[in-house]
């Protein structure tokens, strides 16, 4: 069992700061920095247990809830027909909170019923559950918040990441097979009557292989978002940006001299 309690800071970085408008890749969107911005203070707490085994099991479940005072947040900052822009602004108080399922288990325990074979897999994941709350103060010079109470941009009510992994005996093969999601989440806080934008939940699996054929090389082919999901974002049941992320095929060797 491990209590846990720290004091930290998080500093806008240098875009967020900026007075100068550029051009997100991920969005297309148009973003302006805030020179006024404040560093954040966040006051963490955690409790956390954990359990191992002799086979290399383990789990842990976790609480966790952090008090933060000047969060930097998102916010709209208008919009034209073609483009999106926001600002950065800090916020009055924010505190999240919730707990952390993780955890890994080998399938050595079907040795017995399916083979030897089922020991080079094993399985691992994490579930976690938060909620969050966050007070701003109206205009900043950004316009009138829309909800000055609500949950923090990026925090999502749900996150999971699960992986069937192999690892062959001699130490030449490796593969996961990997899921990871998440809910609904605030994107940018809206302004002047509109509704905050939403980016809507995110389901991906991806694929990694990997060979070490001598102990200085090694040959990895990775398939990356094989349900071909795209990232929407809504804003009053309107899709305002939708992505096509696709579906990625890499392929990498190394080799160490």
């Amino acid at each position: 069992a491990r209590f846990g309690w720290s004091e930290t800071v998080a500093r806008p970085d240098i875009r967020e700061v900026s007075a100068s408008t550029y051009i997100d890749p991920l969005t297309e969107a148009r973003v302006r920095g805030n020179p006024l911005l404040e560093t954040s203070d966040l006051t963490n707490w955690d409790l956390r247990f954990e359990w191992y085994w002799d086979s290399g099991d383990n789990l842990s479940i976790s609480g966790f809830y952090k008090d933060i005072s000047d969060p930097i947040e998102t916010v709209q900052g208008g919009a034209s027909e073609d483009n999106i822009l926001f600002n950065f602004v800090n916020a009055d108080t924010a505190e999240v909170y919730g707990m952390e399922v993780e955890g890994l288990k080998s399938l050595g325990f079907m040795s017995g019923m399916v083979g030897d074979w089922t020991e080079q897999f094993y399985m691992s994941g994490n579930l976690t559950l938060s909620d969050s709350e966050i007070e701003i103060p109206p205009g900043g010079g950004v316009g009138n918040i829309t909800n000055d109470k609500r949950a923090l941009t990026q925090q999502s009510d749900w996150v999971v990441n699960l992986q069937l992994g192999y690892d062959s005996f001699n130490g030449k093969h490796s593969a996961n097979v990997v899921y990871n999601a998440f809910g609904e989440r605030i994107f940018f806080a809206g302004i002047d009557g509109f509704d905050d934008a939403k980016e809507q939940p995110f389901h991906s699996i991806d694929f990694v292989y990997s060979f070490y054929p001598t102990e200085t090389t090694s040959l990895r082919l990775r398939l990356k978002n094989l349900l071909n999901e795209k990232i929407e974002i809504e804003q009053g049941n309107i899709t305002i940006l939708e992505q096509e992320v696709g579906v990625q095929y890499l392929l990498d060797f190394s080799w160490e001299l």
